[in-house]
Parts: structure tokens; sequence; C-alpha cells
């Protein structure tokens, strides 16, 4: 295994790649339902390759905890999924969104914006709050997504996918249901760079 450093400090022990990918290796996890939209439609295979990965370091590390994300929320949830499916016993830690003070999601992706495209950035995360305002207020989905879609396309921004979501099962949802755990997720185009967000409906 390969060690990280860090101003002098152990961070943690990675594992090589032929442990994690040996020779001849032709098992895989796939986790249905959950994977099926949004970014599994858009990048097919994607999900199997981290449930897989993610599958096999759970095993390995014998962790009692792992924490992931919620930037990537569809993600988060597959793993998951994968997780208690399998009886893996680790605790799934969710992480809030880490934002700039303009609400766009931190992400490594962000400095390939151009100076004009990170100021006109935060319209995503403004977008996705007054959408999630609306369903709490009973809105409907088109009702409250088909405005923000509009304006993040008069903002320069491509959408691929804005969509209200039940949240653990990432099932559409055409409005807010006593009870039911919401999420509206996103994926845009903003010039080249490809911006995932996501907000709870509260």
């Amino acid at each position: 295994m390969a060690k990280l450093r860090a101003a002098g400090c152990d961070l943690v022990w990675l594992p090589k790649v032929e442990t994690m990918y040996p020779k001849g290796s032709s098992t895989f996890v796939e986790v249905s339902g959950v994977s099926d939209g949004f970014e599994g439609a858009i990048r097919p295979s994607h999900f199997r390759g981290v449930a897989t990965v993610c599958t096999k370091l759970l095993l390995q590390t014998g962790a009692d905890i792992a924490v992931f994300g919620e930037k990537d929320w569809q993600q988060l949830q597959v793993v998951h999924r994968a997780a208690r499916d399998l009886d893996i016993p680790i605790h799934i830690l969710p992480v809030p969104t880490v934002r700039d003070a303009d609400g766009l999601a931190l992400s490594s992706r962000n400095r390939f914006l151009t100076v004009e495209e990170r100021a006109r950035a935060g319209l995503l995360y403004a977008a996705l709050s007054r959408a999630a305002t609306a369903v709490a207020a009973g809105c409907n989905a088109a009702e409250a997504l088909a405005p923000e879609d509009a304006v993040l396309r008069s903002g320069g921004f491509a959408p691929e996918y804005l969509a209200l979501v039940e949240a653990e099962s990432m099932r559409p949802m055409d409005r807010a249901t006593s009870g039911v755990a919401l999420r509206i997720v996103a994926a845009a185009r903003l010039g080249t760079v490809r911006l995932l967000d996501n907000i709870a409906v509260a």
C-alpha cells in the first residue's frame, strides 16, 4: 500500500492498483434502482465501478465509519445501499456540501471556470434554493423547476437535469409528500465545466 503524506504527517494508506484490480478479476457490484437514472443514465457503468471499488475498500479496511460528501448525492445513495444490502458492518456518514460565499459547491472542477463563468456559477445554488422553497410551499415539481431551468439557461448554463427526487431511492417525485425526504438534484454545464449540486427540501 502507498502512504500519502502532507506537512510531514501520515494521512492515509492507499492500496495499490493491483490490489484493487487484480489480473483476472471478474466480479462487480451493481446497485439497481438508485443508480439507474440521472448520473447513471448519463455515465453508463459509472456506478458499477463506484459500488465495486467502494465495497472492496469498506471490506478491506474493516472501518467502523466511512465519510462521503453530499455533493455527489446519487453516489452517496449508491454506496449506502450497497453497504446495507451486502450487510457490510459500517456506518456511512454523510457530510454536508462545503460551499463558497455565493453558494457554489466546492469542487476541483471549479478551477476550470473562467473568471466570467465563476461570477455566474452561484446561479445554480440560487436556483436550487428557490425551487426547494417552492416545493416546500406546495408547488409541484414542474411549477417549481421549469422557471429555474429557464433562469439557468438565460444565465449561460446548459442544464442536463433538474429534478425532484425521493432522497434515498432517487425516484422522481411530483410533489412533496408527508414523511418523505426529498432532494432536488441537478447537473448543468457552464462553459466546459460540468457542475453537480443538490439541496434538501425542508
